[in-house]
């Protein structure tokens, strides 16, 4: 029933594109992405009044993060952090979630946006675990934490996969870089070395109060396994949720997020304030993105 639904919306969207004048639905698109350009022009605005160096994104005024040298880290920091859309949205969700919490495990960590976002916010020492498997992007991750870190922030990268079970796991690419140097890199799927978050918890000297997890579907195998120790620490969590994705492996939200709103997890946004939230938005959204916590 969802995948219909999404099909209709999308064969609605064609249908008036298809229809409407060339000039009209360019004038539109424009339209609509004017506070963005805003926002993007305001961003360099500041950093020349500041003179900044580097290639500063302004998030907000006095938070900034510094993407790294990199066409590819540099839009998707940029859509992330600047742009109005959801992943912005899910950026200042982020930002209210972290308040006061001081220990960051990023799970699909990428070019690792979230994880300098949660360092430049921090006054006081933090730690950070930036996950991820990819080794594509592990050298952009590698120069984030040069570019964004301090003497009062441990944050460290582990190159591995988190789901349900410890040892190798295939894993289909999602990232896509813009470099032309990097096509050269063109498997579909690469062989990773996977843990659980159970086994992942115990390399560490710290306990995370926060986590963020944006695995494109696996969020079911890492939460599923990983319910006793959520409930133990109970740490903020900022979930992306791949409905789509997830239909299309035969797996059910339902098995994580039921149990989550059990040990008492809610929505920072009244749009996904509870359970009922959840799966209502998960028959229109291909992607919900949860910032939630106890």
């Amino acid at each position: 029933m969802k995948a219909k639904h999404m099909t209709l919306h999308s064969t609605f969207r064609t249908a008036a594109r298809t229809t409407t004048p060339f000039a009209l639905w360019q004038t539109l698109g424009f339209v609509k992405r004017i506070p963005s350009y805003w926002r993007l022009d305001r961003s360099e605005a500041l950093r020349i009044r500041n003179r900044t160096p580097g290639l500063p994104l302004y998030v907000k005024n006095g938070l900034t993060v510094f993407p790294p040298e990199s066409v590819t880290a540099y839009l998707n920091w940029q859509h992330h952090g600047i742009e109005i859309n959801e992943s912005s949205v899910e950026a200042r969700e982020f930002l209210e979630l972290s308040k006061n919490r001081m220990a960051l495990i990023d799970i699909g960590a990428q070019t690792g946006f979230m994880s300098a976002l949660f360092a430049r916010s921090r006054p006081h020492a933090c730690h950070i675990l930036s996950v991820e498997p990819d080794p594509q992007v592990l050298p952009l991750l590698e120069r984030a934490i040069a570019l964004n870190t301090g003497p009062h922030i441990d944050w460290k990268i582990m190159a591995v996969a988190v789901s349900d079970m410890s040892g190798r796991l295939i894993m289909p690419i999602s990232n896509r870089l813009h470099e032309h140097a990097m096509k050269a890199f063109k498997a579909s799927d690469v062989d990773v070395p996977v843990t659980t978050l159970s086994d992942l918890l115990t390399t560490i000297d710290w306990q995370p109060d926060i986590m963020k997890i944006d695995v494109e579907s696996f969020e079911h195998e890492v939460l599923c396994s990983s319910l006793l120790v959520i409930e133990r620490l109970k740490p903020a969590l900022q979930l992306e949720v791949h409905w789509q994705m997830l239909e299309r492996r035969g797996r059910n939200a339902i098995d994580f997020l039921e149990p989550l709103a059990s040990i008492g997890y809610r929505g920072l946004r009244r749009q996904y304030r509870d359970l009922h939230a959840w799966m209502r938005a998960g028959r229109s959204e291909a992607v919900s993105r949860l910032a939630i916590s106890t």
